[in-house]
């Protein structure tokens, strides 16, 4: 159960969408006086292969290590956007493999958060319908409340 010092988790894939989520849920998290906790879950989706390519051209480098490099890249950029936001020093980020859904709701139950943001995509047609939407089903699944920031454009 959620209790007062129980944090907002912002699941974030990196992309554009996640900046808008994230800043999103630092404004949120600060409004309630809750923690902030940032989580991306390492995979390497089908449909974007290369996610995690080091820029430093180490082939051999570790998935799981680029991905947190990219995160901290992320806080520190949305920092730059919004400096009237909480410091990207008082946020948690979190990498952990596994795939999207089952792993962002197993992070949000075992971390006992009060509120769980996403960044939201638009997919088309036969895409949406073969893969379903993170955010939709995660929606469907979460047992804490869920936002979808959908990206400005």
């Amino acid at each position: 159960t959620a209790t007062a010092k129980s944090p907002v988790l912002v699941a974030v894939d990196l992309s554009g969408d996640s900046d808008c989520a994230l800043i999103w849920a630092r404004g949120f998290a600060a409004s309630i006086g809750a923690p902030l906790e940032v989580l991306h879950v390492v995979h390497d989706p089908a449909d974007s292969p290369g996610t995690y390519k080091s820029e430093n051209g180490d082939s051999l480098e570790p998935m799981t290590d680029v991905a947190e490099r990219k995160l901290v890249q992320l806080l520190k950029r949305v920092a730059r956007e919004d400096p009237n936001l909480p410091p990207p020093e008082r946020t948690k980020p979190l990498c952990v493999q596994g795939l999207p859904v089952p792993t962002i709701l197993q992070i949000a139950k075992t971390r006992r958060v009060r509120h769980l943001v996403l960044g939201g995509r638009q997919r088309e047609g036969l895409s949406r319908m073969l893969h379903g939407s993170v955010a939709h089903r995660i929606v469907g699944e979460a047992q804490v409340p869920v936002t979808i920031v959908k990206m400005d454009g």
